[in-house]
């Protein structure tokens, strides 16, 4: 798989395009927010969220309603 396609938790760039992907600004508190969410999703062993690629993280941020916890 590309590593466009992959989500590093740890990286805030990685963080960053995500938030900016939905609109969201890139606050401190929105980046912790959000690696705190990747790094469950990629703890997350539910076979709903596999591949752990963007477009499931993506997928996860919206069903979990993480978004909505954003400012």
């Amino acid at each position: 798989m590309a590593d466009k396609h992959l989500v590093a938790c740890e990286q805030d760039h990685e963080i960053a395009t995500v938030l900016k992907h939905f609109k969201k600004g890139t606050s401190k508190e929105n980046m912790e927010k959000m690696q705190n969410a990747c790094r469950s999703w990629k703890k997350d062993g539910g076979a709903k969220y596999k591949p752990k690629n963007r477009d499931n993280f993506y997928k996860y941020l919206q069903e979990k309603g993480i978004l909505g916890k954003l400012g």
